[in-house]
């Protein structure tokens, strides 16, 4: 009936457009994850500008799966469109033990009618340009060694293996990957940041304690590059609400609450995860 389709890699700087014209903060890169490692729907309506409406879904194993990228141009909203690619979205994951999104408050109604219901909450952060760095936490930057750990650290805060996205991560700004380590040098934590539209994204951030989540804060935004467009954020960052001493501090130290989120999870499905230890999210795009 609305005439969607694939997504393909052609259509990447079209996506692009459509997630900067309403205010998001993706690449084309992070769009290309999806056509790695899920799928994407799209409406092409002609327009050379931006695609008219998408969705995306993102499986992590045979466990989880994520919705996101539910996306539809201004002009052509309250035309069904994001409903008819939310159904195509969960169609495509029948079977999938737990399915997640993170839903604006707008959209958080649309999602619990659909059968959605709330985990817990986050918010974005708009970091400032330096944050105190944190005596007594040893950090260092990132091995390739240390990879099995890293896995192993976020698989069992999110709920789901997530290698290949991680990898992208760091690969995308390895400057500011960073591990907390214990007496052994082993890691005890993690910090990653990806690039964005208008600021970098810093998260995946796993932490055991504040202590350390503020290091590895720390440390990731003395690493990135100073803000490409005046007034822009040195970095945003997904915190938890339950990260609430971590976003005291950032406040406290110039940062700026931004939008909230709600993680949800379809039907009776349980949160996947411990996220304890989950201070910031990857973003919402990939929970």
């Amino acid at each position: 009936m609305h005439g969607f389709r694939p997504l393909e890699r052609a259509d990447l700087p079209r996506a692009a457009a459509l997630s900067a014209l309403i205010g998001w903060n993706q690449t084309a890169a992070d769009w290309a994850l999806f056509l790695r490692h899920g799928a994407a729907r799209a409406l092409d309506d002609g327009d050379p500008a931006a695609l008219a409406a998408t969705a995306a879904i993102i499986s992590y194993g045979a466990e989880v799966a994520w919705i996101a990228m539910v996306l539809v141009r201004p002009d052509r909203r309250r035309q069904g469109l994001a409903t008819a690619l939310m159904r195509w979205a969960v169609e495509s994951l029948r079977g999938v033990p737990c399915v997640g999104l993170d839903a604006t408050p707008a959209g958080r109604e649309v999602y619990r009618r659909l059968g959605f219901r709330d985990a817990w909450g986050f918010r974005r952060w708009a970091l400032p340009e330096a944050l105190p760095a944190e005596p007594g936490v040893p950090l260092r930057p990132l091995r390739e060694a240390d990879w099995p750990a890293l896995c192993a650290l976020d698989a069992a805060a999110f709920g789901a293996p997530r290698e290949a996205l991680l990898r992208d991560f760091a690969a995308r700004m390895p400057r500011a990957a960073w591990v907390a380590v214990d007496a052994a040098d082993a890691p005890r934590g993690f910090v990653l940041a990806r690039d964005g539209l208008r600021s970098p994204q810093l998260g995946p951030l796993i932490a055991p304690d504040e202590a350390t989540a503020r290091a590895l804060m720390a440390a990731a935004l003395a690493a990135l590059p100073p803000p490409a467009a005046p007034g822009a954020a040195r970095a945003v960052a997904d915190l938890r609400d339950a990260a609430a001493g971590v976003a005291a501090w950032c406040a406290a130290h110039g940062a700026v609450a931004q939008r909230p989120f709600t993680r949800m999870v379809l039907d009776a499905a349980a949160p996947p995860g411990d996220p304890a230890p989950l201070v910031a999210v990857a973003g919402p795009e990939f929970g």
